[in-house]
C-alpha cells in the first residue's frame, strides 16, 4: 500500500471545502494523492485528474473511514471549517455531493 495514495470508495470518502468559494463536498470514487505540504491531487474512477479539486484548490480536507472516522494522516482542517467537515461525515454516500 502507498502511504501517499489512497483509493475513495463507499468505505472511504474525501470530504473537502473549496479555497476559493468555500462549497463543500463529498468523493466517494477514484483516488487522492498526497503532495508537499497539504496539497493534494485528486483522480476520478478512470485516472484523471480533477483539477478543481488538486493541488491547493482546497482550504480544508478529509478522508473518513465507513464510520466516519478521520483516516490516520489524511487531514488538513482549518478551525473554521471543522463543523463543516464532521457533519458532512453523517451524509448520504453517493459518487459526490
Amino acid at each position: 500500500m502507498d502511504p501517499l495514495r489512497i483509493d475513495l470508495s463507499l468505505e472511504t470518502s474525501l470530504v473537502y471545502v473549496l479555497q476559493k468559494s468555500g462549497c463543500r463536498g463529498r468523493l466517494t470514487i477514484g483516488h487522492v494523492e498526497r503532495l508537499p505540504g497539504a496539497a493534494l491531487d485528486v483522480y476520478d474512477q478512470y485516472g484523471s485528474l480533477i483539477g478543481y479539486l488538486s493541488g491547493n484548490a482546497l482550504r480544508s480536507w478529509c478522508v473518513l473511514d465507513k464510520a466516519g472516522i478521520p483516516v490516520q494522516g489524511w487531514i488538513d482542517v482549518m478551525p473554521d471549517d471543522i463543523l463543516v467537515v464532521l457533519s458532512h461525515s453523517r451524509g448520504p454516500v453517493d459518487g459526490t455531493d
